[in-house]
């Protein structure tokens, strides 16, 4: 997927292919959030809101397989499902424009200028088989073909038809297109306050209750109260929240990547796990006996409570193909927690999982290229365990794509055999040596008496 971004926020003109990893790095106010918001909300809205589909033929011919009997097989012509895509590529990118103020929760005249276009790929080559479901739906079994798609039924539990025909042709149309979760800057702050903002919100509306209709001005709607009120936060954070609140909804799920026991990664960064009951997050520490702690989150260290819906979101709710938006991933991590992080990013890439982060750690870079390296040295098993490394740890530098945010653009990174090259973070290392090299000669020239 390729997206082309112009005048949004520090960024003039800028262009991102996304990978299965895809890094962001720079320095402060250069862009990065603006970007990795403005995806994120693309992709939500692409999946949670409704796509009316014009191909009517294919359609009809979906509604037709959605009565039947399970099992029953129909074919679909590629060129209706093509024509499908590009009338919705087409028009997508420019509806969203319309609606990144929303994202960003800002007045619409500072996106005035804004513009987005989406290249999201291309149809399944010939001889690809996939499984298309709708949760609570339907499951169809699709078979690509140059000229047509065969499906068939395998389970349908929907009443609504039409509607369910529509999200049919868009899943037959775009397979692979990414779910995304967000875990935005601001999760820090989520995880400390997240039980306030229900008792605000639930205290508001006792107090919208209690109006009078006789006391409703113009002015002073109290519906409008509710708007403003519920529209403060950029669509990220709101969904940041929303998640935080909802845990409990979800631990009796697992998710795709249970067996792999990713979420077992958080635990081992953090020494501890989660837990929620009655509506309270809780930190546990991994030691049964001494040093043993079972603490509110609140009380838990920032490290802990960002990195707490990691752990919930990939032990009960990650599934593959998702694709996952952490903005600053190091933030309050120290530098050995940022290096295993690091080595966590890539596992969850090479289970399935896409990535995107925006970064400023040059620790989290430098690991990502010690597992390039060590996949491209995957048959050197004694150099993997002498670096302590697994076998079954790196990533391919085909994978990964990668962006330095700088002078109001997106500069590609190269990525080869020896990793990212991002030199916005070998610069500043190199300058900061550079000074303590002279202060350090100019100190030992001092203690031996000679002039400066």
């Amino acid at each position: 997927m390729k997206f082309h971004f112009e005048r949004i926020g520090p960024i003039d003109v800028a262009d991102l292919e996304l990978g299965d990893l895809t890094i962001i790095a720079g320095r402060n106010n250069t862009g990065k959030t603006y970007l990795v918001y403005t995806m994120y909300g693309f992709l939500r809205k692409w999946v949670s809101e409704p796509h009316q589909s014009t191909a009517s033929n294919l359609v009809k011919a979906l509604v037709g397989l959605l009565r039947s009997e399970v099992g029953t097989r129909v074919e679909v012509p590629r060129t209706e499902v093509e024509l499908l895509r590009q009338q919705t590529e087409s028009s997508a990118a420019s509806k969203f424009a319309g609606t990144i103020p929303q994202i960003f929760s800002s007045s619409p005249a500072s996106f005035a200028e804004t513009r987005l276009s989406v290249e999201v790929g291309d149809l399944p080559p010939d001889g690809e088989h996939l499984t298309l479901a709708q949760r609570g739906e339907y499951r169809v079994a699709a078979h690509y073909g140059n000229d047509a798609i065969k499906l068939e039924l395998q389970t349908v539990q929907t009443e609504r038809l039409r509607s369910s025909a529509n999200r049919l042709a868009m899943n037959l149309a775009f397979p692979d297109f990414p779910e995304p979760f967000v875990l935005s800057a601001e999760r820090f702050g989520i995880a400390l306050f997240y039980k306030e903002l229900d008792f605000t919100k639930s205290r508001l509306v006792e107090l919208l209750q209690q109006i009078d209709a006789r006391t409703i001005t113009v002015g002073r709607d109290p519906l409008l109260v509710v708007s403003r009120i519920a529209s403060r936060y950029a669509m990220p954070i709101k969904d940041n929240v929303d998640f935080t609140r909802s845990i409990e909804n979800v631990l009796d799920q697992r998710s795709e990547f249970f067996e792999f026991k990713l979420h077992e990664g958080v635990k081992n960064l953090m020494n501890g796990y989660y837990t929620s009951t009655d509506g309270v997050i809780r930190f546990k520490s991994r030691a049964r006996k001494r040093g043993a702690f079972d603490i509110p989150l609140h009380r838990a260290s920032s490290s802990a409570r960002g990195l707490s819906d990691l752990y919930f979101y990939l032990r009960h709710v990650a599934c593959r193909n998702d694709i996952l938006f952490i903005d600053e991933p190091e933030t309050h991590l120290d530098t050995a927690n940022q290096v295993m992080l690091a080595r966590l990013i890539s596992r969850l890439v090479a289970a399935g999982l896409k990535v995107l982060v925006s970064t400023h750690s040059d620790y989290l870079i430098k690991e990502l290229n010690n597992l390039v390296m060590l996949d491209h040295l995957r048959r050197n098993g004694s150099k993997r365990r002498r670096a302590g490394y697994g076998l079954d740890e790196g990533i391919s530098s085909a994978r990964i794509r990668a962006y330095v945010a700088e002078q109001n653009t997106l500069k590609p990174c190269v990525v080869d055999q020896f990793g990212i090259d991002a030199p916005v973070f070998d610069e500043t290392i190199d300058r900061i040596n550079e000074v303590s090299a002279e202060l350090a000669a100019a100190v030992e020239d001092s203690a031996a008496g000679l002039s400066p």
